[in-house]
């Protein structure tokens, strides 16, 4: 039986630092009866992580940051049943799944894996069984990572929030981390998907992938100020002032039933994280139609549909790799907008 280490190569987050702290020897605390201790195989860096960085949640708390893992069981609690969770075998690790409560008077999300409580920044992370999605062969590590929270959050939030269908049109903005599979996703559900992205690598990225047409800001405020644009649904995975009104703009133009179904109602879906706060007149919502929805994560089934959407080949993950230890530089680029796609840190890459 491999020896479990009582402390680990760890990047922590400390209020007041806008970098992360490397810490090589953070202690591995004992598992209680529920709780597994994985070794970490990959984790995916997310763009919030630069938000909570840059001081959004006034955080007080310090703790292992990072949360789109993937990794395998090294031990198992008490009450962990060995024939449910496999030691050794890799699985996806969702961020949250259930039911969390915001403390001190916090929002809930900030109470999760990697974002108050320890994260996978590290060789090793605490998790319970409920977290855990098992791996289909064939999907990579990294793959298997960003599964859990950037291919999670993007597929909830066109299945659900937007419930995107065949013959939808669909304006994304953003082909970072998320966008890039939610403009699979929406394909996969048979939407006619169009991209707006400022950056040339991610539109051509995002026509690679199967956009059906790409704009920069200025080219879609032009489309829009022709008025002979329109789309049925908009997911910005970039929220800004400008994305939203450029979105309002492309949904306003719809007819709308005032009083049937809101599913059937354009929809202005909010999935990125930003420091701005969106100015919007109330007067403009109520009378153009348009929803207005924020969407997080997802849950085990999103997880698993989005594993076997990989294991099939309908999605691919654009990932690049560095190690751990060089997190506060990919974080660095990700700020800087630096690559597109998304990256992950592995534990011990150059060793």
């Amino acid at each position: 039986m491999t020896s479990i280490p009582t402390t680990m190569f760890a990047a922590l987050y400390q209020p007041g630092n806008s970098s992360l702290v490397l810490d090589p020897n953070y202690p591995i605390r004992e598992l209680e009866d529920n709780e597994i201790l994985l070794k970490i195989s990959a984790t995916g860096v997310c763009r919030s992580d630069v938000e909570i960085l840059t001081g959004v949640t006034l955080d007080t708390r310090t703790y292992v940051f990072g949360h789109e893992p993937s990794g395998v069981p090294v031990k198992l609690g008490a009450k962990v049943d060995p024939n449910t969770i496999q030691l050794g075998k890799l699985y996806s690790v969702l961020p949250v799944d259930g039911c969390v409560h915001g403390i001190q008077g916090g929002p809930a999300l900030f109470n999760a894996l990697g974002l108050g409580k320890d994260g996978a920044y590290a060789e090793f992370v605490i998790v319970t069984p409920d977290l855990l999605v098992p791996v289909p062969d064939g999907v990579p590590i990294e793959a298997a990572a960003v599964a859990s929270d950037a291919g999670v959050t993007a597929y909830h939030a066109v299945k659900f929030a937007a419930q995107v269908k065949k013959g939808d049109k669909v304006l994304i903005f953003g082909v970072g981390g998320l966008g890039h599979l939610a403009l699979q996703f929406a394909k996969h559900f048979g939407a006619t998907v169009f991209v707006c992205d400022f950056k040339p690598a991610a539109r051509q990225l995002a026509l690679d992938l199967g956009a059906d047409e790409v704009f920069d800001l200025i080219e879609l405020n032009d489309k829009t100020t022709s008025g002979d644009f329109k789309v049925d649904t908009t997911m910005d995975f970039v929220t800004s002032n400008q994305t939203f009104n450029l979105a309002m703009a492309a949904l306003r133009p719809n007819d709308v039933d005032f009083v049937v179904d809101p599913a059937l109602k354009p929809k202005c879906v909010i999935v990125g994280v930003s420091p701005e706060n969106l100015v919007f007149s109330s007067l403009d919502i109520i009378t153009s139609g348009v929803q207005v929805l924020g969407s997080t994560g997802g849950d085990q089934n999103d997880l698993r549909e989005v594993l076997d959407l990989l294991a099939q080949g309908v999605v691919r993950v654009q990932v690049q790799t560095e190690p751990l230890e060089n997190i506060n530089d990919v974080i660095d680029q990700l700020r800087a907008y630096a690559y597109t796609g998304r990256k992950v840190v592995i534990p011990n890459l150059q060793k």
